[in-house]
């Protein structure tokens, strides 16, 4: 759960009178809302499903089923032996758009994400974007977390000195207990990963590594509990007793295993060399590796050789290949992140005679071979938001779990199709192949058929339809599109898990991958009858079918062998499956090369991929020469296989919903929940009476907040509370607010604390007011604004207006502005205000923050005159960013913010310091009509990297004009130039900034804390 001091201090800033200081920020959409509940026996299961369509309501049927199944399992003698008491709330969202607009983990929710539980108020999020044999996975993953963390929960303190459990405890013991129970149909899920690091013990992490959370939790700490349970029976024990005797992990293991492996929390060599021992010698996964083939090996069954551009370090995904046969596109990693390359598919040399060598120093050898990295052409050089946020690619930004290829290519050569997320969900891409232009993008909005999670795409022969997979209402079934029309008709209308389309050469037919109960098979579907023929059967799951050119044979992927994913061909007439590779990675994505039965490029993973001398786990794209099967089988139907993988585990009770709920559901209740601070009141001689404290209060969905907040010191006064709600795509926001302080506090700076002016620093400042404010995103980036707000202002300087008409001579110019400034401003307003916000800023680690995009805020209030008691104005204020980034660590930066006010209307900006004109004294420029520019080139610089803590250097230049309305006085000018450091000071952590400007023709040094803006 958030922390409510945390938001209530990011809404106080937003209601506090609307400064002119920028508020950029991106947006949290709303799409749906979970305004419906049905109760089970021990959850409350808050979704978005249709109680008039019987499909999802069998899916919500089965998926409380299952957990219900696996409370009661869980709760037994023979794992937690524990009764968690309440009722477990549960979102259940049909798309991951719902979940990520839920924003109950603040910020983007990357697709990967397929559910979560909150640790403070233990709500489980699950979404239906999966297939569901995963999807019960994961809930009874979830399920765990709620017994963990309903037993043992340490606080934040418990946390922060070490004493709690590592985090990938949690998660692994999570995926191992409920892999006992729901265990996963498919390699690519979590064995994969795992197979590869264990068929070389050496790449296994330590328990030092394990502890210090430095590997993946998931993957690599499943395998502890896995490793104990089967040789000592204490998996399951050490994933659930720490939690109630509260011991260390490494007592625990020296306890239960009598010493055996020692504790490994004192020394872990015995425990590492036996885990090692156990994955590498007795599950033999390192003697399978070294008795498997290679995908560049030559054998009896295979010759294969890499077509990965030489020189190429990064992981090449879903390959699709041109009509001509020629080159390859593929997904990978360019400078700037996920991208879609093309490149000349490299002939098969193994030697060059010197005739050859000596041409190729003029490139034309290794021009024809494809095997210069320069060739390597990116097609999708774009940067986010515009035209997409990120390309949707299986394996690099989702999860593999849809099958098929990520991209197509047209018949006509000239286009190539993909998904990429724009706004809502997926949209569907179409580029020019040889320049990347983007020819259309068709967002799938329409309130008829808002279809989600759409993948594969697939031309039709004439190039002017498009084949892909998509979910309507749960349900993923397979789609066509009418480019030209835009009409979209679902051609296979069933209730299974429909994946991977792909159109016969003869425009007839459609092979795709459907579920056939817990397992995923190939299918055959006829466009001109539009009957359906399952081609493949059994216990194994088949993914990604691709045509030769004249129809006659598949070729796909299966996990039949081993449940690892290899190469396997189809052949229609005989109904034929033949295997062809046996390795012990990862087969992805096959077709064959034109014109050709028996060569096959595919994405492969591997454990030996070498980069200049480094050799690591890759994906790369091979060919392969088929030579002999390694076995082949008439394809026969068996049967329907089981509606579940088998498990002895499973309790097969079958569950029934009640049919009263469905047909009068009740509006799901609040169930606010509240947080907030100790009162502390006193009183002393030095304060007089003082006092503090805050509240929060938000319903299970924090789409409704209520925050409270006052503090007490002798004369200063704050008293706030606000309220957001939060529940539609429209955010309401409304509060009050009376504050009395010195108006300094609001422009104190850590290192040159008061700005240099004395009038402000001398100033007091009270406020009443009540604010009512609406925000409505366009997209993420995007949003307007409206607020209006009643408020009554006045500013104290201990000076007269009259004392400063009386003797001029006494004050400076910019005193006696000030306090004019102030006595004019002090009055009431009755303001109504707009502004549009847009922020597409992409941050990285790299560069310390904004990396590349622009940030705008133009904002308009008005508060008309209204007789003697209300003020009238009319203001403007314009804040805008831009960053252009130079490689992946340095960028160009520019900023402009633009005051412009009617009258004095207690509004101003400070310039001079760490935010505006460096250099420059602290707050000497003070004004209500400004304008401020400044511009940076920041870099790194790489030297300083072995101090550890590494520093950025900038150069930069500010120029900024001010002045007051109603005033004869000359404006006051910045122009200042220079470069600095950004670094953070070691021990505290604090960034910091040095700067060096010039001035007088001498270089002076200014020390900020401040972050880079």
């Amino acid at each position: 759960m958030k922390k409510f001091s945390s938001l209530f201090a990011v809404l106080f800033v937003l209601l506090w009178a609307f400064p002119a200081h920028a508020q950029f920020g991106k947006n949290n959409v709303r799409y749906s809302s979970l305004d419906q509940l049905y109760e089970s026996h021990r959850f409350d299961v808050r979704h978005n499903l249709d109680p008039n369509d019987p499909v999802q309501m069998e899916y919500l049927r089965q998926v409380i089923d299952n957990l219900e199944s696996a409370r009661d399992w869980m709760g037994g003698s023979k794992i937690f032996n524990h009764n968690i008491e309440k009722r477990i709330p549960v979102f259940f969202c049909k798309t991951h758009a719902c979940m990520e607009s839920l924003n109950l983990v603040g910020g983007f929710l990357p697709e990967g994400v397929g559910a979560f539980v909150e640790s403070q108020r233990k709500r489980m999020v699950l979404k239906a974007d999966f297939s569901k044999p995963l999807g019960r996975a994961i809930g009874v993953h979830e399920l765990v977390h709620e017994f963990q963390f309903d037993i043992y929960n340490p606080s934040l303190i418990q946390r922060a000195i070490g004493s709690a459990k590592p985090n990938g405890w949690y998660e692994g013991c999570a995926e191992f207990l409920a892999g006992l129970y729901d265990p996963h149909t498919r390699d690519d899920i979590r064995r994969r990963e795992q197979r590869a690091f264990a068929s070389n013990p050496k790449s296994l992490p330590t328990w030092e590594s394990l502890n210090g959370n430095a590997v993946n939790p998931y993957t690599m700490w499943s395998m502890i509990p896995e490793f104990l349970e089967d040789k000592f029976s204490a998996g399951v024990a050490f994933c659930t007793q720490p939690l109630k005797n509260n011991l260390g992990l490494g007592e625990f293991v020296y306890d239960t295993i009598k010493g055996e492996l020692g504790n490994p929390d004192v020394n872990s060599e015995r425990f590492d060399q036996q885990n090692r021992h156990y994955w590498g010698t007795e599950k033999g996964f390192e003697v399978d590796r070294i008795n498997r083939p290679k995908p560049y090996e030559k054998n009896d069954n295979f010759r294969g050789w890499t077509i990965t551009p030489y020189g190429h370090p990064y992981p090449m995904h879903s390959p699709i290949l041109s009509p001509d046969g020629l080159e390859i596109a593929a997904f990978t990693y360019q400078k700037n992140g996920v991208a879609l390359v093309r490149y000349t598919i490299p002939k098969e040399v193994v030697y060059l005679s010197k005739r050859e060598r000596d041409k190729a120093k003029n490139g034309s050898i290794l021009k024809r071979l494809g095997s210069r990295p320069d060739l390597v052409k990116n097609l999708t050089t774009q940067l986010p938001p515009v035209p997409w946020e990120y390309l949707v690619v299986q394996g690099l930004e989702t999860w593999t779990i849809f099958n098929g290829s990520d991209a197509a290519w047209s018949h006509d050569s000239k286009k190539i199709a993909f998904f990429a997320r724009i706004n809502r969900d997926h949209a569907l891409a179409i580029i020019d192949s040889e320049t990347g232009k983007v020819l259309r993008k068709i967002e799938f909005e329409l309130p008829q058929l808002r279809l989600d999670q759409a993948f594969s795409p697939s031309f039709s022969s004439d190039d002017k339809k498009v084949y892909f997979s998509a979910s309507l209402s749960i349900t993923r079934d397979i789609y066509v599109i009418d480019l030209e029309s835009g009409d979209i008709t679902n051609l296979t209308k069933d209730n299974s898990f429909d994946t991977a389309p792909v159109l016969s050469p003869d425009g007839t037919k459609i092979a795709y991958v459907s579920s056939d109960g817990d397992f995923q098979h190939l299918f055959l579907l006829n466009l001109v009858d539009g009957q359906k023929e399952q081609l493949t059967f059994g216990d194994f799951n088949d993914s990604s079918p691709s045509w030769s050119d004249d129809g006659s044979t598949i070729v796909y992927s299966s996990d039949e062998a081993d449940m690892i994913w290899n190469l396997y061909t189809f052949h229609l007439e005989t109904r034929t499956v033949s295997q062809w590779t046996e390795f012990i990675g990862e087969v992805k994505t096959p077709i064959f090369a034109r014109g050709s039965l028996n060569t096959v490029y595919y994405s492969v993973f591997h454990d030996d991929d070498q980069y200049r001398d480094f050799i690591y786990h890759n994906y790369e794209v091979f060919a392969a020469e088929l030579k002999k099967a390694i076995r082949q089988y008439a394809s026969v139907n068996t049967g329907v296989s089981p509606p579940f993988a088998f498990n002895p585990n499973r309790d097969l009770f079958r569950l029934q919903l009640d049919s009263n709920q469905l047909l009068n559901p009740t509006k799901p209740s609040e169930r606010w929940g509240c947080k907030g601070g100790d009162i502390s009141i006193g009183l002393n001689t030095y304060y007089g009476m003082f006092g503090q404290s805050y509240f929060g209060c938000s319903n299970l969905l924090e789409t409704k907040r209520h925050l409270g907040q006052f503090a007490l010191y002798g004369s200063v006064r704050l008293l706030n509370y606000s309220y957001v709600n939060q529940e539609k795509r429209t955010t309401w926001l409304w509060g009050v607010s009376h504050n009395q302080l010195p108006l300094v506090y609001q422009y104190y700076d850590i290192v040159k604390r008061r700005p240099a002016q004395p009038i402000l620093n001398q100033t007091w400042v009270k406020e009443s007011s009540f604010n009512l404010a609406t925000l409505y995103p366009l997209n993420k980036f995007n949003r307007f604004e409206l607020y209006s707000r009643l408020r009554h202002r006045s500013f104290t300087t201990g000076i007269s207006r009259g004392d400063v008409d009386k003797f001029p001579g006494s004050f400076t110019p910019n005193d006696a502005q000030l306090v004019r400034f102030f006595d004019s401003s002090t009055g009431s307003n009755f303001v109504f205000g707009t502004a549009y916000v847009r922020d597409t800023v992409l941050y990285s680690g790299n560069t310390w923050g904004s990396f590349h995009g622009n940030a705008l805020r133009a904002q308009v209030e008005v508060a008309p005159p209204l007789g003697q008691e209300f003020q009238g104005y009319l203001s403007a204020n314009i804040s805008a960013r831009t960053y252009r980034h130079l490689g992946s660590s340095s960028l160009l930066a520019g900023r402009i913010d633009l005051m412009a006010n009617t009258r004095a209307n207690g509004d101003f900006m400070l310039l001079g310091g760490p935010e505006y004109g460096r250099g420059e004294k602290y707050g000497s420029t003070i004004g209500n009509q400004v304008g401020y520019a400044s511009a940076e080139l920041r870099f790194p610089i790489p030297a300083t990297y072995v101090l550890g803590t590494p520093i950025r250097g900038f150069i930069f230049s500010d120029v900024a004009y001010a002045r007051f309305s109603d005033e004869r006085f000359p404006a006051q000018k910045i122009g200042t130039y220079g470069f600095g450091a950004h670094y953070i000071i070691p021990f505290i952590g604090l960034p910091a900034q040095t700067v060096w400007r010039r001035n007088n023709g001498k270089w002076n040094s200014t020390f900020y804390i401040t972050m880079n803006w």
